[in-house]
């Protein structure tokens, strides 16, 4: 009689210890995880066609945002950390998204942008309930990792002319969907690549990569995204807590990617090009220059504004705009992320937005003041963090940065793991125990 209550008991216990195994085991296999997919996800950005955005298909990169989706689901149904951040952001997408169904009726293809930006979200919560075995150096690690083939891909295509055609020119593009995609991922790898071989006891292999991203991003000539690499380049070295010697560092890559550029042929010519800007062929739906030409874009989205200014039309609606025929502004993008979402979700959205991103902000440099020996560490992934921030919101001034979702990846990435590092830190050589876990994100909310 007393043998089934003791196999009971060995039952129960085995299952616990089984329940334990799981939990160890589960965050260790997050870094494992996201290196994959982001990997597949890199590497297969360009094999979807031009019109996808517009396709109810199914395809990789879809399968990977819902797969992003679903792990974050299960880690947040397991962990529970940063709940009140994700409750919110899944809200605002959610709302957002019934506006865009509103607009343009339920279809594959008017949901796609709110999955797509969900699965951003989704990143950023496994990030934040991997048990901390995704610290700022491992998330840096992954970025450099996810990006080595598609710069070495790059510098390939610079001398062989295999890149792809834009505007009339030939510009790398390596494994990403357009050059522009490509300049901004291998932006936020040699900032990661750069922090990495200033926090690490400047290791060749890092100096090796800042040389190999930054060339990378040289060969897409996309002047926005090197504008937003430099001013990357500066604030990293205004921010940066060494001396003078290490602050140089910075300002030395970002002289020689300037100097690099216009020494070019193509470089040299994009400059002259636009420097000759006219205002009136902008007027006339004439552009002469890439600026004009997003000044002209900008300027046809804001009837559809004026119909609903405080709510907007909906995430999407002005990346699924249908193409028309001999209408070269028709069907594209913005390239202006806070236009893009002043038409898609108003004034209201759009301020919310704005408002979350100066939360962000004003957390992370709450972060890097912290004061004494035991935060060192805290600040200087703090200091990494703002810098991806501000190359972003540089960016976004004249690219669509978040509909690039390498990019968005990559930077979700690296800022969240900074965020979960807790008030102590736990990611560079001066690393020390971290006991603010409960729910790092809620500040920056």
């Amino acid at each position: 009689m007393s043998v089934r209550p003791a196999q009971s008991h060995s039952f129960a216990r085995w299952q616990d210890r089984t329940s334990s195994a799981i939990s160890d085991l589960e965050p260790r296999l997050v870094p494992l995880f996201l290196g994959v997919a982001l990997l597949a996800r890199v590497l297969t950005d360009d094999l979807s066609s031009p019109d996808s955005r517009h396709s109810t298909s199914f395809n990789l990169s879809g399968a990977i945002a819902t797969l992003f989706i679903v792990v974050a689901a299960a880690l947040l149904r397991r962990r529970r950390k940063a709940v009140l951040p994700t409750i919110l952001a899944s809200l605002w997408l959610s709302i957002w998204t019934v506006i865009a169904v509103h607009t343009s009726g339920l279809s594959t293809e008017t949901l796609r942008e709110g999955v797509r930006e969900a699965s951003v979200v989704a990143l950023g919560v496994i990030v934040c309930n991997a048990g901390g075995t995704v610290t700022a150096h491992t998330a840096t690690r992954l970025v450099q990792v996810v990006g080595f083939v598609p710069a070495v891909l790059a510098l390939y295509q610079l001398p062989t002319h295999t890149g792809m055609l834009v505007g009339g020119h030939i510009r790398s593009n390596g494994t990403f969907a357009q050059p522009n995609s490509a300049v901004m991922f291998f932006g936020l790898a040699t900032i990661a690549s750069l922090w990495r071989y200033l926090d690490r006891g400047r290791q060749r292999s890092d100096s090796l990569l800042v040389a190999l991203f930054g060339a990378a991003a040289i060969s897409t000539f996309s002047i926005d995204g090197l504008l937003a690499l430099v001013a990357m380049l500066l604030a990293f070295a205004a921010l940066d807590a060494g001396g003078l010697r290490t602050k140089l560092v910075p300002c030395a890559v970002a002289g020689a990617v300037i100097l690099a550029f216009v020494a070019t042929p193509l470089g040299a010519q994009r400059v002259g090009k636009e420097s000759s800007i006219s205002l009136a062929s902008a007027a006339r739906g004439r552009p002469n220059t890439d600026l004009a030409w997003r000044l002209h874009k900008w300027e046809t989205l804001m009837p559809g504004w004026e119909n609903s200014p405080l709510v907007g039309r909906g995430l999407g609606t002005t990346t699924t705009e249908a193409a028309i025929a001999g209408n070269r502004f028709a069907g594209v993008p913005p390239l202006n992320e806070y236009v893009r979402y002043l038409v898609e979700t108003g004034v209201v959205g759009l301020v919310l937005l704005l408002g979350a991103a100066a939360a962000l902000m004003r957390d992370l440099v709450s972060r890097r003041q912290s004061p004494g020996a035991a935060h060192a560490d805290n600040r200087d992934a703090a200091t990494l963090a703002i810098v991806v921030v501000i190359g972003c919101l540089i960016n976004a001034l004249a690219d669509n940065t978040l509909l690039n979702s390498p990019t968005a990846y990559a930077a979700t990435l690296i800022v969240v793991a900074v965020l979960c590092m807790g008030r102590t830190g736990t990611a560079g050589r001066r690393s020390a125990p971290s006991s603010d876990v409960a729910d790092p994100l809620t500040p920056a909310v």
